[in-house]
């Protein structure tokens, strides 16, 4: 009976840390899709076909977030994370050759002005992302704690990844204006998975308070323009499919640590 038997809670009580996050930091870019050809018409009444190259990346980025960490043991903890993810990405576009429009049909060069308004336009892609999952400390004291983490959820993502549109001048004098649509997309999705693998460590602060260092690989699928859409169209909606893309990212954050005392019964 005495070797089955397990203390209580009175006789040995834990002492659950809750932690309260708050951070910033730095997210890297890269290559999202590229489409080498996309036919458009140079004007509205001729047959004339011009030929572009699009093509979207991620820019530098930054993101903000809360977060809270509950330790039921002394090495793992739950973690709640709530983010907000600037992954705004930048549009490219580029004439394969000349563009063909005589002044015959199209006097504004409408392919030239949207084209030109396209590259290097920002497009608001940010995300907002709701994450679970687990915290393990390496370490448990000391004034230095590493300490790896796994989160993963849904982002709400803030724009479109697979448009490619230009403004153009239809009038130098009075200002007017066209939307001019080389890639449409037919069904934006507005949500995708992600997860987060992260390493860092905790400096001690002052008393109940911390610091956090840490790296992330974010890895996410996102909607990316596989082939061309149909230039007979007046909206060409591109073809879409999914895709894996990793985004590291170097955070800081300030940690307020409460921790619960049980006091001992006898």
């Amino acid at each position: 009976l005495a070797a089955l038997a397990s203390p209580v809670a009175a006789q040995s009580p834990e002492h659950p840390l809750l932690i309260l996050s708050m951070g910033a930091g730095y997210v890297t870019g890269g290559d999202i899709w590229r489409l080498d050809r996309q036919y458009t018409y140079a004007g509205a009444s001729s047959g004339e076909l011009d030929s572009l190259t699009l093509s979207r990346m991620f820019r530098p980025g930054f993101t903000v977030g809360v977060g809270a960490t509950l330790f039921r043991s002394p090495r793992f903890a739950y973690t709640l994370e709530i983010s907000f993810l600037g992954l705004t990405t930048e549009s490219r576009c580029a004439s394969l050759g000349p563009v063909a429009s005589p002044y015959a049909f199209d006097s504004q060069h409408i392919n030239q002005q949207a084209c030109e308004d396209i590259q290097g336009k920002s497009i608001p892609t940010n995300a907002a992302a709701f994450q679970l999952g687990g915290t393990w400390r390496l370490a448990t004291r000391g004034l230095v704690q590493p300490y790896v983490r796994l989160v993963g959820g849904v982002a709400i993502l803030g724009g479109s990844f697979i448009e490619a549109n230009g403004m153009v001048f239809l009038d130098s004098v009075d200002y007017q204006t066209r939307v001019r649509v080389f890639l449409a997309d037919q069904n934006r999705r507005e949500t995708a998975l992600l997860a987060t693998l992260a390493a860092g460590v905790t400096l001690e602060a002052a008393p109940g308070y911390q610091l956090r260092f840490e790296a992330r690989d974010i890895v996410t699928r996102i909607p990316t323009v596989t082939g061309p859409g149909n230039h007979t169209e007046l909206e060409p909606f591109a073809q879409v499919g999914s895709r894996t893309v990793h985004l590291l990212a170097l955070t800081v954050a300030l940690d307020l640590v409460l921790e619960r005392q049980r006091t001992r019964r006898y």
